[in-house]
């Protein structure tokens, strides 16, 4: 796999981490799914490059290049896109992520990233249909990203039912997917089944190191179930592998803080 492509997956990462309800997913193969090649890409693999770094004013001067070079590129949009979302500009990034599902209709990272957009602004019923038409591409190589994205929009719209369709056939297509068997333990959570909470934190651990946000709900919901030794476990676990999280505020304004 080419350098940039894994420097766009870590870009995309760092942008869907702040996505509907923080959650934590990434589209494994990037935003070329679907898209042609073009002359942009050099500008698109630069700003990829500088995005990674931190560098986003030499990134956007980059992608702009990369939007000149070539008009039509969807990538370059849907990177330009990612880039906007990280700077706060919505309305730009909304233009960017809509014209590169418009140039490449079959650019999978580009509908799902479009959907995500849509739903931060509360446009459910239009974000899920980008998400389905992200999962109707035979080619899309990351369809347990959209899946579970479109779980966790169907959850911030109050369809707890659909977030739960949406969870389940991701970790059936692919068991192992961890931002799924998180975002299904959280659920549970919220449905107050705690032991099935376990379980799927059980799985999550199986598969990715524990988070602030896993080690936090293991806390809560081994309160639940009476289980004291599992909650001093979760919160020695926390304290020592996140001294700095969220989630250690949390704790140290708890019942669980002794």
């Amino acid at each position: 796999m080419k350098k940039w492509i894994f420097r766009l997956m870590m870009v995309l990462v760092s942008i869907t981490m702040s996505a509907c309800q923080s959650q934590q997913v990434k589209d494994s193969h990037s935003s070329i799914q679907g898209a042609e090649k073009s002359p942009a890409d050099v500008y698109v693999s630069l700003g990829v490059e500088y995005m990674y770094r931190g560098m986003n004013d030499v990134a956007l001067e980059k992608l702009k290049s990369a939007i000149k070079v070539d008009p039509s590129s969807s990538n370059a949009h849907n990177v330009l896109a990612v880039l906007y979302d990280r700077l706060g500009e919505q309305s730009l990034a909304g233009e960017h992520y809509k014209e590169a599902v418009r140039l490449s209709p079959n650019n999978s990272s580009a509908l799902n990233n479009y959907a995500r957009y849509l739903c931060g602004i509360n446009e459910f019923d239009l974000a899920d249909q980008h998400f389905n038409l992200a999962l109707k591409n035979p080619l899309y190589k990351s369809p347990t990203v959209a899946l579970t994205n479109a779980g966790t929009c169907a959850w911030k719209a109050g369809h707890l039912d659909k977030a739960e369709g949406y969870y389940r056939t991701a970790l059936q297509r692919d068991k192992r997917a961890a931002p799924a068997l998180l975002q299904m333990a959280k659920l549970k959570f919220e449905l107050k089944n705690y032991l099935s909470v376990r379980a799927y934190l059980q799985r999550f651990k199986a598969v990715n190191k524990h988070t602030p946000a896993s080690l936090w709900l293991g806390i809560q919901a081994e309160d639940k179930l009476g289980d004291s030794s599992r909650v001093a476990s979760y919160v020695l676990q926390l304290k020592q592998l996140y001294p700095d999280s969220h989630e250690v505020g949390l704790l140290e304004k708890s019942k669980f803080n002794r």
